[in-house]
């Protein structure tokens, strides 16, 4: 008999994806369209909310279009998983966004934060979260500010992009989040599950500005596509929802997720702040009961190599043959979007460091970069158990020698799988019941005995504490 199947709506920060799945794990149809993010030296990063909108709108479709008639029959669900922390503020009556959508990446509220720095151990204690321009809090602040807001602010609305999302998609027009992204706010206090007074007045915020916060598993509505009533029953943010691709995740794996950010997880077999209060968030996940995680977040991964790949022009895009051309490629201080953990430093100062100006080289330099803030951000959780395994996906997992010298330099093994899109998987798992993963992985990398490549990590880790120190200076 034939399982009841999911469409998953995946919202990112390059694209808009749709993916429909069945209990197992299988993908039956699926349609990305690209979008736009305008970049404006030196800290803001924005989108448009109406492309991003229409975008979604038409990858559902063309998702469900590519159907036959028996499969559409059995689609019964839809699921929401987006960016958590890009934010924008809109109109509570029509919807209607009020200002740009502010990315993730946009750091134009930085000044806040140094403004409330004294304070970031109890906001630390409140949220679980290590405070950084880079959430919703400092964003939402500048919004205020900056936008003739005063005089009709009942009729406001502004939070994570998933609510906006919720609005414009469903029938019902709710202004509605789920608590894993309110998670992500530093509005939220992770004990009182709820949007926290202090924190509101410390960034100056109404209550009445933010949604009402629901579960994850929630019936929010329906979705308002033509000729499509599904009901949305899980919305959640993406790194959440990643981690469930292939079931429930276990406190022995690393899981890595790298697409625009790279974000590293361990789950925690007790919840609360761990030792490293300064280097990892702890962040509530999306699951059928309460797991909390340690997280950690490296802002330039894919958008560094994208960045590198604009300054640098390239004849082509073969990175696994250019690292067997370049052993020795100069070292890349990865600054692109601001260093996030364990460094926390706002500032975008990016360069290569080394004698050899061949743009291949330099390229290769960046894709070590990745691996290099990945082991720092693991020796950043030595506190916790020692992992057995890393568990590796999004985009730039399928680069085998960023996936060989991971192994190398951590000294586990790497296991990635086929399927890529491992947030839309996650998120079809928690929204269909008696869902299965029996899942082989797609290639296995041992560790091998590297001894250049930890020279070279052990070259870049001073040289990266030297060039942190001088760009901090100038703070």
């Amino acid at each position: 008999m034939h399982s009841d199947l999911c469409l998953v709506m995946d919202q990112g920060s390059q694209s808009s994806r749709a993916m429909i799945f069945d209990r197992f794990g299988n993908c039956l149809s699926q349609a990305q369209v690209r979008i736009k993010i305008q970049l404006t030296p030196p800290n803001r990063a924005e989108q448009s909310p109406e492309q991003i909108l229409i975008s979604l709108k038409r990858a559902a479709l063309e998702s469900i279009s590519k159907l036959n008639s028996a499969d559409r029959r059995r689609l019964k669900s839809a699921s929401l998983i987006t960016q958590r922390s890009s934010t924008l503020c809109w109109d509570a009556d029509t919807g209607e966004p009020l200002t740009p959508v502010i990315s993730w990446q946009d750091r134009r509220g930085v000044h806040y934060l140094e403004e409330l720095a004294p304070l970031a151990p109890l906001l630390r204690q409140l949220t679980g979260l290590y405070p950084n321009a880079h959430l919703p809090a400092s964003k939402l602040r500048w919004c205020l500010e900056h936008n003739n807001f005063s005089k009709a602010l009942h009729r406001i609305k502004g939070g994570p992009i998933a609510a906006w999302l919720i609005k414009n998609l469903l029938h019902e027009q709710t202004d509605q989040i789920d608590g894993v992204t309110a998670a992500r706010t530093m509005l939220y206090s992770i004990n009182d599950k709820s949007w926290h007074p202090e924190l509101l007045e410390l960034f100056q915020i109404p209550e009445s500005l933010l949604p009402d916060i629901k579960p994850c598993q929630h019936n929010y509505g329906n979705l308002k596509l033509p000729g499509c009533e599904l009901p949305l029953t899980f919305v959640s943010g993406d790194q959440a929802a990643a981690l469930f691709a292939f079931g429930t995740p276990s406190p022995e794996n690393l899981y890595i997720n790298l697409g625009s950010g790279g974000f590293l997880n361990r789950i925690l077999d007790t919840p609360g702040l761990q030792p490293q209060e300064r280097l990892l968030h702890h962040t509530i996940l999306a699951a059928r009961q309460p797991l909390f995680s340690a997280e950690a977040t490296i802002n330039g991964a894919a958008n560094a190599l994208e960045w590198a790949f604009n300054i640098c022009r390239p004849h082509s895009r073969q990175l696994d043959k250019w690292q067997t051309e370049y052993p020795d490629p100069p070292l890349f201080m990865n600054m692109v979007g601001g260093v996030g953990s364990p460094d926390w430093c706002p500032i975008e100062r990016s360069c290569w460091i080394g004698e050899e100006e061949e743009p291949k080289a330099r390229l290769v330099g960046v894709m070590e970069s990745i691996i290099f803030l990945i082991l720092r951000n693991i020796e950043a959780m030595s506190a916790l158990p020692p992992p057995e395994k890393i568990i590796i996906g999004g985009g730039i997992s399928q680069l085998n020698s960023l996936c060989q010298g991971l192994a190398d330099l951590s000294g586990l093994p790497v296991l990635r799988y086929k399927q890529q899109e491992i947030t839309a998987m996650g998120a079809a798992w928690l929204t269909l019941n008696n869902s299965i993963r029996q899942m082989e992985p797609e290639q296995r990398f041992t560790p091998n005995t590297n001894t250049a490549l930890k020279q070279r990590y052990r070259n870049w880790s001073k040289a990266f504490n030297k060039h942190l120190d001088e760009v901090r200076d100038e703070l």
